[in-house]
């Protein structure tokens, strides 16, 4: 057998080679989680510079990825090439997509294409499964302290009415230094106005006791009340001693 028949044999069983790989395991299968990532990685025996990533039925509008670099990124897809040497080390194409949705799921192609001998291919399957919906949280009730708790660690317990259990619920700093923003100057009118108040109250009460004071009649001094007594002592003894003038008769004098 010549070189040209032996490069003629080389030549046909790698193209049936080729397209055995093209299904290397049959069909890869991934489940992810929907809002995760996901990567599977396409295992091939040769390498080859042009790179493919599509959805079956992997027509024109289907190909998410088609480039020779070593890697490639087109919005949630993308593509990571490592290329081996057969047979010691298998090439290596990882396909990845990102914030996985439930229209995700599906099958897909990762592809090697080659100019000079078959392409190679391998299907894959993406499974989503919904997000695992979180039980509720575990809340561990702090013992209540004598100190009154500062505002960033301020606590209190509600009660929900619908299914009678206590909900711990945080006041934050800055909630808690608002409502004392809100509540200031509030407070600042209430004091205004009680001062007002005071105000006008001692403001009444000093007119009232100077009207008062200007109506009361004066009374007299001690001296003149003095003076009267004396004067009206003095004109009952005078009409006394008239009085007792009148009552005396004259005497007569006879002479014997």
């Amino acid at each position: 057998m010549d070189v040209r028949q032996t490069l003629i044999c080389f030549f046909f069983f790698t193209a049936l080679r080729g397209r055995n790989t093209g299904l290397i395991n049959a069909e890869i299968i991934s489940t992810g989680t929907e809002g995760g990532n996901i990567t599977v990685g396409c295992k091939f025996n040769f390498s080859a510079r042009k790179k493919i990533f599509c959805k079956e039925p992997c027509e024109e509008g289907d190909i998410l990825i088609e480039t020779e670099d070593v890697t490639a990124q087109s919005g949630r897809y993308s593509i990571t090439y490592t290329e081996g040497a057969y047979p010691v080390r298998s090439t290596v194409l990882y396909v990845s997509i990102t914030k996985l949705t439930k229209s995700d799921a599906g099958k897909y192609r990762c592809g090697l294409h080659r100019y000079l001998t078959p392409s190679s291919y391998q299907d894959i399957e993406i499974r989503v499964e919904e997000a695992p919906i979180s039980s509720k949280p575990n809340v561990t009730l702090k013992p209540l302290s004598a100190s009154v708790p500062s505002a960033s660690t301020q606590t209190t317990t509600q009660l929900s009415s619908s299914t009678g259990s206590y909900t711990p619920s945080s006041a934050s700093p800055e909630g808690t230094q608002q409502s004392q923003r809100e509540q200031t100057p509030a407070a600042g009118v209430l004091l205004y106005v009680r001062l007002t108040l005071v105000i006008m109250i001692i403001v009444l009460s000093t007119a009232v006791l100077i009207i008062c004071r200007k109506s009361e009649p004066k009374k007299p001094s001690v001296e003149a009340v003095y003076a009267n007594i004396t004067e009206a002592n003095r004109v009952s003894e005078e009409i006394r001693e008239e009085d007792e003038e009148s009552r005396t008769p004259p005497l007569e004098m006879s002479a014997v």
